[in-house]
């Protein structure tokens, strides 16, 4: 048996009674069956524990043979006291489980990465501002992926797509523009509680997300634009 804390990213039907439920763990991504979860209403494990990024502690089976694991015991390791009470910040909540979705496809541990998706939702459980938490956590997670912004060349006005560096000018490449170059220099230059603080309309904060999208287009392989972007562009 293994004990592990874990972070839902999805939760699917899988036959008429049973779900497939994908978790991001200290050991890295697992899924596991839930065996007629969805018939047996006064089961221990219920589906309402799969919420988008739910925050739990599993007791599962270690299955060396690449088939899917169970898990045999299931509690909530934080209880979020106002993610899934708010459309807004449940909304959020679906958006970064479909980037989770993507991005986290290891099978490894990786405590500081997962520490990072632990500890970021729980801040944003407590925040009171929190209207630019999504682009901040997109932002950071850059580092955890390998793929942050060269931040050598800060005084320079453009930032470059493709090459992932500031210019001095326009190259040929995909560049964002002089105002969301700076509005993402203040992202990689000042912690989540600065940034949430900062007052940014909403057509800025929807450029500024559109383009750190293109930005992950760019450089993680397969990964597409999340569906639920088109609902956060019309509620942040």
């Amino acid at each position: 048996m293994i004990q592990t804390k874990a972070i839902v990213l999805s939760a699917i039907k899988f036959q008429e009674t049973s779900l497939i439920v994908r978790c991001y763990t200290q050991q890295g991504v697992r899924s596991y069956l839930l065996k007629g979860v969805l018939r047996h209403k006064k089961k221990a494990i219920t589906p309402a524990y799969f919420q988008p990024l739910s925050q739990l502690e599993l007791i599962t089976t270690d299955r060396q043979d690449g088939t899917l694991e169970y898990i045999k015991e299931v509690r909530v390791s934080y209880p979020y006291k106002s993610l899934q009470q708010s459309v807004i910040r449940s909304s959020v909540l679906f958006f970064l489980s479909e980037i989770g979705s993507q991005v986290l496809q290891e099978e490894v541990a990786n405590a500081s990465l997962f520490s990072f998706w632990e500890e970021n939702l729980q801040w944003y459980d407590r925040a009171e501002h929190f209207a630019n938490f999504h682009l901040k956590f997109l932002t950071d997670l850059t580092f955890h992926l390998g793929v942050l912004p060269n931040t050598n060349a800060l005084e320079l006005p453009y930032f470059d797509l493709e090459a992932g560096v500031f210019v001095p000018m326009h190259n040929g490449h995909f560049l964002m523009s002089e105002s969301e170059s700076l509005l993402l220099k203040f992202f990689l230059t000042h912690s989540m509680e600065e940034v949430c603080q900062l007052r940014m309309s909403r057509t800025e904060r929807n450029d500024l997300l559109e383009q750190l999208l293109n930005y992950y287009r760019w450089h993680l392989p397969s990964f597409k634009i999340p569906h639920s972007w088109e609902v956060l562009k019309s509620i942040l």
